[in-house]
């Protein structure tokens, strides 16, 4: 989760309606003022006439009460981008953040529910339903058939598979609720998860198509790569990408140069190294803006895959549990 949610939200909002009026030919001053007479923005009191995108940036960006100094670096890197005249690359960057996933798409959210319906159904099948037919079955001296067996032992009251599949959700709720308590514990994760083949690639694909983004748009001094890097840790706050961004920030605090410990960070993927070996620096830039704009699908386009894999384990699962509870009504149907 970065910054606020909701204030998020807000600010690539805002980026959106202020490059839609750029794209119109209204100078960026004029475009401010407009959205101020729409009471989109606050009044520009203390807005810097050099610099009218990053003042109405920062007049929405509101710190989250755990970390108040994440907002500056993002203030910065606009700043910066604005005054080299790319302060409509800026907008687009933070916009792109904050666009919502495409219709038909499902998000994490949405599972999230999912998941929860599917642990009530589960134990209301544990503690209502199942027992009473293994009660029924053991007073007239029958055998629950053999399925409704495993299921019951799966889920059952006694199993610890239900608490731990509780727990596990309790976790990914507070993991995406509370992220600055969890995102020091979870840089082992990270690690473990960076090893694995499938996924590991998939996360650092994700960290580079966006990275791509903040270090592209900068210029190519080591100050200004420093302040993107920054920039990204706190718009990117409590994401793999924020953590990813902390461990090559440490290696600079270090004195090495920011472009050798991007390069040698384990978050990013091979195609973002070998544009960051590019001698020529601005050619390095030019490709790295390249991939954050040929990007088919930048992570707020959430992959189909996962949603549909997620979505057929949870209807396994509960055509598990109502096949259990129907056997042994066919049983005794057989019976009579």
């Amino acid at each position: 989760m970065t910054f606020a949610s909701g204030n998020h939200r807000q600010v690539g909002a805002v980026a959106r309606r202020l490059h839609a009026l750029l794209e119109e030919s209204i100078a960026p001053a004029r475009a401010v003022q407009i959205l101020v007479a729409e009471s989109i923005l606050p009044t520009q009191s203390n807005a810097d006439p050099g610099l009218p995108l990053t003042s109405a940036i920062s007049s929405m960006l509101v710190p989250p009460a755990s970390s108040p100094g994440s907002v500056p670096g993002v203030v910065a890197h606009v700043a910066g981008c604005e005054a080299r005249g790319r302060g409509e690359m800026a907008l687009r960057l933070l916009a792109r953040q904050g666009i919502q996933r495409a219709q038909g798409r499902t998000s994490l959210g949405v599972i999230t529910v999912e998941l929860v319906v599917l642990m009530v159904v589960l134990a209301i099948h544990a503690i209502f339903v199942l027992p009473q037919f293994h009660e029924m079955f053991d007073a007239a001296g029958m055998e629950l058939p053999a399925f409704t067996r495993l299921v019951l032992a799966m889920i059952g009251p006694s199993s610890p598979l239900i608490s731990i599949a509780a727990l596990a959700l309790l976790i990914l709720l507070m993991w995406r609720m509370v992220p600055f308590v969890f995102g020091p514990l979870l840089r082992p994760l990270d690690r473990l998860l960076l090893a694995l083949p499938l996924i590991g690639a998939k996360m650092r694909q994700g960290n580079s198509d966006r990275i791509s983004g903040w270090l592209g748009s900068a210029a190519v001094d080591a100050t200004s790569q420093l302040t993107a890097v920054e920039a990204a840790r706190a718009w990117h706050r409590g994401e793999a990408l924020s953590r990813a961004c902390a461990e090559v920030l440490r290696a600079a605090a270090t004195g090495k140069e920011i472009i050798a410990c991007l390069k040698e960070a384990r978050g990013f993927d091979s195609e973002f190294h070998a544009a960051l070996a590019i001698s020529d620096r601005e050619d390095a830039l030019a490709a790295l803006r390249a991939r954050w704009r040929s990007v088919g699908a930048l992570p707020e386009f959430q992959s189909s895959l996962t949603p549909a894999l997620v979505q057929t384990g949870i209807g396994i699962v509960i055509a598990a549990a109502v096949i259990a509870m129907y056997l042994p009504i066919f049983k005794l149907a057989s019976l009579l």
